[in-house]
C-alpha cells in the first residue's frame, strides 16, 4: 500500500467506529431525558433520579469514548492493543445502559452487539473475552433484576431467564468465530495475492542482474519526470553512461567477466545517485541516471566521480587495471518530448565517443 499504509486504513476504521458510538451515546443520552419526562418515579426524587439514569451513564460514556479517542489517534504499534481497547470502549458505552437500566429486560442483551464487533477484527482472543465480558454483566444484571422485583414476576424463574441468556450468548460466540475464522481466511487470500502482484510488479520493473530498474521503468520515470519539471520548474537531467569498447571485453575474457564489469558500474551509479536520482539499466552495456531537481554542478560531480572511479577499478582477471566509460548529460528544456530530452543526452554520449572516450560532454 503505497498512498495508504494498512496502520493508517486501521486508524481511520476504528476512527469510524468512535464517531459511530459518538452518536449512539448521544441518542441515548436524550431519549434518557425523554424517559425522564415521560414516567414518574416515586421512589427517587428528580435531582436523584437524573443523577443516576442520566448523569451517571453519560459521564461513564464520555470517559470511554475520551479514552478510546486517546488511543486510536495515539499511533501505537501494537494493533491487537488498539483492537481491545476501541472493543472495550464499546462495552462500557453499551454495557452502561444495560447495567443502569437492568430493569428493562431486552437492554440486558445490549452488550451482545459488541461480541458481533469484534468479528470486524477477526480476533478469536478477542471475542472469547467479549462473550465472558457479557455473560459476567448479564449474570449480574439478572440477579440484580430478581433482588429487585422478587421472583415472582419472572416468568420462566430467574434461573430460567439467566440460563436462556447464557444460551443465547454462547451460541452468538460460535457464530462470530466461525465468521472471524472465515474472515482470517478471506484476509489472507487477499493479502497473499496482493503480495504476488507486488513481487510481479518488481520483477517487471527491475533488472534482475544488475538491480536497477530496467528500460520500461526509465520511460515511465521520463514521462513522470517531464510532468513535475512542467509544473514546477524545477531542473532535471539525463545522464546516459556507456561501457567503452565493451564487446572486446567479452571477446577477451568472456561473457561472465563482462557480467562482473557492468555489475560494478551499476553499483556505482546506484550507490553515488541515490540521494539525488535513479539509476537505470537501459540496454545492453548502456546505462542512465535520471537527476531531478538539482544543479549541474551537482550532476557532474556524481557523473565524474562515477567514471574516475570506474576507470580506477581494478577486476582481477584483467591484464590492466580496468576499463573505461563515457558519459552524455542533457538538461531538460521546456516543452520538448522525452524522446528529443533522451536523444541529446545520446548525442552527447556519441560526441563523448567521438572524442576519444572516457569522458563526459554536456549537450548544449
Amino acid at each position: 500500500m503505497n498512498d495508504l499504509n494498512k496502520e493508517d486504513i486501521e486508524i481511520k476504521w476504528k476512527m469510524l467506529i468512535w464517531r459511530m458510538m459518538v452518536v449512539i451515546c448521544s441518542i441515548t443520552f436524550v431519549i434518557s431525558w425523554i424517559l425522564f419526562g415521560s414516567y414518574r418515579i416515586e421512589k427517587l426524587s428528580s435531582g436523584l433520579y437524573i443523577l443516576k439514569y442520566i448523569v451517571l451513564p453519560a459521564v461513564v460514556q464520555a470517559v470511554a469514548l475520551v479514552v478510546g479517542y486517546y488511543f486510536i489517534k495515539s499511533g501505537t504499534k501494537d494493533e491487537k492493543k488498539q483492537s481491545y481497547i476501541v472493543t472495550a470502549m464499546m462495552f462500557v458505552s453499551f454495557g452502561i445502559i444495560a447495567f443502569i437500566y437492568y430493569s428493562i429486560s431486552p437492554l440486558i442483551l445490549i452488550p451482545c452487539v459488541t461480541i458481533v464487533a469484534t468479528a470486524l477484527f477477526a480476533d478469536q482472543g478477542l471475542t472469547i473475552w467479549s462473550g465472558v465480558a457479557v455473560l459476567v454483566l448479564m449474570t449480574i444484571n439478572i440477579i440484580r433484576y430478581r433482588l429487585s422485583v422478587g421472583t415472582d414476576q419472572f416468568q420462566l424463574g430467574w434461573f430460567g431467564s439467566l440460563s436462556v441468556s447464557i444460551v443465547f450468548v454462547v451460541l452468538m460466540i460460535a457464530v462470530v468465530v466461525v465468521i472471524n475464522k472465515h474472515t482470517k481466511a478471506l484476509m489472507n487470500s487477499i493479502a497473499g495475492s496482493y503480495n504476488r502482484q507486488v513481487t510481479l510488479m518488481s520483477e517487471l520493473m527491475i533488472d534482475p542482474m544488475t538491480g536497477l530498474y530496467n528500460r520500461r521503468s526509465f520511460e515511465e520515470s521520463l514521462d513522470k519526470e517531464i510532468e513535475n519539471v512542467e509544473e514546477t520548474g524545477a531542473k532535471s537531467y539525463v545522464t546516459i553512461f556507456d561501457i567503452d569498447h565493451f564487446k572486446e571485453v567479452n571477446d577477451t575474457y568472456g561473457h561472465s567477466n563482462g557480467d562482473i564489469v557492468i555489475k560494478a558500474l551499476c553499483k556505482m551509479m546506484k550507490e553515488k545517485s541515490k540521494d539525488m536520482g535513479l539509476a537505470f539499466r537501459y540496454g545492453g552495456e548502456e546505462f542512465v541516471i535520471l537527476f531531478h531537481d538539482t544543479e549541474l554542478s551537482k550532476v557532474m560531480n556524481v557523473v565524474e566521480d562515477i567514471r574516475t572511479e570506474f576507470r580506477c577499478y581494478y577486476f582481477h582477471f584483467m591484464n590492466k587495471d580496468g576499463i573505461t566509460c563515457s558519459c552524455g548529460v542533457a538538461e531538460y528544456v521546456m516543452g520538448e518530448s522525452s524522446k528529443a530530452w533522451f536523444n541529446r543526452a545520446d548525442s552527447a554520449l556519441y560526441k563523448a565517443k567521438e572524442g576519444g572516450r572516457n569522458r563526459t560532454v554536456i549537450s548544449e
